[in-house]
C-alpha cells in the first residue's frame, strides 16, 4: 500500500474507539484527582487553580484527537501508540504532582482541631496481665513552633501517679535543702513511672518523621500549651492571677502527677520536660534564678540566642510557661543571664 491509499475502514474505526476511550479514561482520571485534592487533601488557592487549568488544558489537547483523521494505516497504528502514551502521560505526571501536593499539604497545612476534641481528661480501666488497671488520659492538641498542629494522649496509670506523690511528700526537707538535689529526686523516682508518654512521643515522631531538632520542639511546645497554675505550699488566697493548686508540699507537682492533672508552674515543667529529653539522650539542664524567683530549662541544641556554658558546653534557655517562646529566648523582665545558675545538668 503506498501512502496515496486510504487506510483501511476497520482501523480507523479502532482508532477513534481506542482514542475515546483513552479520553475518557483521562477525563475520570482527572475528576478523580480534583475531587480528592479538593475534599480529602483539601488543597485550596493558587494550587487548586493550576491544577483545574492545568487539567482543562490538558483534557482539551486529549478530546481534540479522537478527531483527527488519518491517511494511512501507518498513521492509524502511530495514532493508536500515540494515544497510548498521551494517556499513560496524563497518569504519570499528575500522579506524581497529586503525591507532591498531598506530601506539601500534610506538611505544612494547620489542621484545627475539632471542638469536641478540645484537650479532656478521662479515666480508662483496662485488664493487663489479669489485673486491672486505671489509666488517666489527657487528650492534648498543641501547635509546635511551625504552627503545625500535633494531638497525643497524655496517658499515666493512677497508681503512678500516687506512688510519684508519695515519693515527693516523703521527701526530706533539712537545712542541707537544695532545689537541684530535690529535682533529681523526683526525675530518678518518676523517670521509670512515664513509659507510655516516652512511646507516644516516639511513636509522634516516627509518623511525622522529625529530625531531632523539631523533635525536642515538639516536646517543648507540648508541654508550654498547658495552661500556667501556680503551684503553692500554703493555701491559695484569691488574688492570684492564674489559676492556683494550695496546700503542695514544697510547692511542686512531680513528673508523674504534672503529667496527670496538667497543673503545674515553672519548675513542675522544667523537671518533666528534664526527664522526658533525658529520655531521648538530649543534653538539658535546669537553671533558676533566685533573683527572678523562676526556673527554665536548659538544652545543649545548635540554636541562637542567649544560652549559659556549663563544662564548656552551651545550654540555650527554654521558657517553659508561655506558648511559642523558641529555643534560646528569655522574656525581657528575666533576661539577664547572670541572675541564672545551674541546679540540675543530665
Amino acid at each position: 500500500m503506498t501512502k496515496h491509499q486510504k487506510p483501511n475502514g476497520c482501523f480507523v474505526g479502532f482508532q477513534r474507539l481506542f482514542s475515546g476511550l483513552m479520553a475518557v479514561l483521562a477525563t475520570i482520571f482527572l475528576i478523580i484527582v480534583l475531587v480528592h485534592l479538593t475534599y480529602t487533601v483539601k488543597i485550596k488557592g493558587m494550587s487548586l487553580l493550576v491544577v483545574a487549568v492545568s487539567s482543562l488544558f490538558v483534557l482539551r489537547y486529549v478530546w481534540k484527537k479522537v478527531k483527527r483523521k488519518s491517511s494511512s494505516n501507518k498513521e492509524v497504528i502511530k495514532g493508536i501508540f500515540s494515544d497510548f502514551l498521551r494517556t499513560i502521560s496524563v497518569f504519570v505526571v499528575f500522579s506524581i504532582v497529586m503525591t507532591i501536593l498531598i506530601n506539601n499539604t500534610q506538611h505544612n497545612t494547620q489542621i484545627e482541631p475539632k471542638k469536641e476534641d478540645d484537650n479532656k481528661t478521662e479515666v480508662v480501666t483496662t485488664t493487663e496481665n489479669g489485673n486491672q488497671i486505671r489509666y488517666i488520659v489527657n487528650k492534648q492538641y498543641w501547635k509546635d513552633f511551625d504552627r503545625n498542629w500535633h494531638k497525643m494522649d497524655f496517658k499515666i496509670a493512677e497508681s503512678s501517679v500516687a506512688k510519684s506523690k508519695k515519693n515527693r511528700r516523703n521527701y526530706r526537707y533539712t537545712r542541707n535543702f537544695s532545689w537541684g538535689s530535690f529535682y533529681k529526686h523526683m526525675a530518678d523516682h518518676d523517670r521509670t513511672l512515664l513509659e507510655h508518654l516516652y512511646k507516644s512521643f516516639d511513636k509522634l515522631q516516627k509518623e511525622k518523621k522529625l529530625n531531632r531538632r523539631k523533635f525536642a520542639e515538639l516536646i517543648i511546645t507540648s508541654i508550654q500549651d498547658i495552661e500556667y497554675n501556680y503551684i503553692k505550699s500554703t493555701p491559695c488566697d484569691g488574688t492570684e492571677e492564674y489559676p492556683c493548686v494550695g496546700n503542695v508540699r514544697l510547692g511542686i507537682f512531680a513528673p508523674a502527677e504534672f503529667s496527670a492533672n496538667l497543673q503545674g508552674d515553672c519548675d513542675s515543667r522544667t523537671v518533666l520536660l528534664f526527664v522526658l529529653l533525658r529520655k531521648f539522650n538530649y543534653k538539658v539542664a535546669i537553671l533558676n534564678s533566685d533573683e527572678y524567683r523562676h526556673s527554665v530549662l536548659g538544652i545543649s541544641l545548635p540554636a541562637q540566642g542567649k544560652y549559659k556554658v556549663y563544662n564548656r558546653r552551651k545550654y540555650y534557655f527554654v521558657e517553659t510557661t508561655a506558648k511559642g517562646c523558641p529555643i534560646g529566648y528569655l522574656p525581657p523582665k528575666v533576661s539577664n543571664t547572670r541572675y541564672w545558675d545551674f541546679v540540675l545538668v543530665n
